[in-house]
């Protein structure tokens, strides 16, 4: 019977240690899956090719406690944010009641108001003696007075840029009336046998021109504002020649009474829309225009 070399008996317990070693490997994790137990591990080894009594092994091995698992760390629970405090709410202003509208006044009918004239301009006056030529510029309808000292006929005539011709005046001797002329530039052919005189005035206005008037001879009335559309006038001349009256307004002219001699009549008076006007008067004796 051979004897085992050191090495075959080296190599045996290397074996054996790892047989140890695995078992408790195995128990430790059979330990972990159930409650207390042994297990029991039986090892043989047979001498290869020997009559070497066979080494029983046995071991008992209890299960080794399980580690305790790692408890989670708690977690820091977060601190309760503060809830602000809730803000004051401002209490309710009282609406001011609202205020009664005053109830519309009724606006006035706008009264007609006359059409402005211009600052006046101061008269122009011409003088002379005998039959003259006078150059004349007249800014705006003028009122124009003529006198003359003589015994013969005194004549004026004015001619305008049209070369048409107006007869302001035909008498014989003494003479003192006003006639009229529109704005423009004139020639007049004075004729006379004495001294004359011409004076040049812008025609102002006069509201009491649309009442009661009376006067003497030619003249001139005016400027005056309507008060009505139509109206009765009453007209009346003491004197031997021609009585005539004109309407002049800013819308037409109107001849109201063409007469000879003494005239005592009624006539309608129509203004219509006109808004400024003038009375034109021819005569050669005493005269009254009176309203109804």
């Amino acid at each position: 019977m051979r004897r085992s070399s050191p090495l075959e008996f080296i190599v045996v317990l290397l074996a054996l240690g790892l047989l140890i070693a695995l078992s408790m490997f195995v128990g430790f994790q059979l330990g972990q899956r159930t409650a207390g137990g042994t297990n029991v591990i039986t090892l043989q080894a047979a001498q290869a090719s020997t009559s070497a009594p066979v080494s029983v092994i046995r071991m008992e091995a209890r299960q080794a406690p399980a580690e305790p698992t790692n408890s989670p760390v708690p977690t820091s629970t977060p601190a309760p944010t503060s809830t602000p405090a809730p803000t004051s709410t401002p209490a309710p202003t009282s609406t001011p009641a609202p205020t009664s509208t005053p109830a519309p006044t009724s606006t006035p009918a706008p009264t007609s108001t006359p059409t402005s004239i211009p600052t006046p301009i101061p008269p122009e006056v011409f003088t002379g003696t005998g039959s003259r030529v006078l150059a004349l510029t007249v800014p705006m309808i003028s009122r124009i007075y003529l006198g003359h000292e003589g015994r013969s006929n005194f004549a004026v005539l004015a001619y305008d840029e049209q070369d048409e011709r107006e007869l302001l005046v035909n008498e014989i001797g003494y003479y003192a009336g006003h006639r009229y002329l529109p704005a423009g530039t004139y020639d007049l052919e004075i004729n006379a046998d004495g001294p004359w005189l011409i004076r040049v005035t812008p025609l102002a206005w006069d509201e009491a021109a649309r009442n009661a008037l009376e006067g003497q001879g030619d003249d001139i009335r005016g400027w005056f504002t309507p008060a009505v559309s139509r109206q009765t006038y009453h007209f009346t001349h003491q004197g031997g020649s021609n009585f005539a009256v004109f309407l002049r307004c800013d819308t037409d002219d109107d001849l109201l009474v063409n007469a000879i001699g003494n005239v005592d009549s009624e006539h309608m008076v129509v203004f219509g829309r006109a808004s400024r006007c003038f009375w034109d008067i021819t005569a050669d004796g005493a005269w009254t225009i009176t309203p109804r």
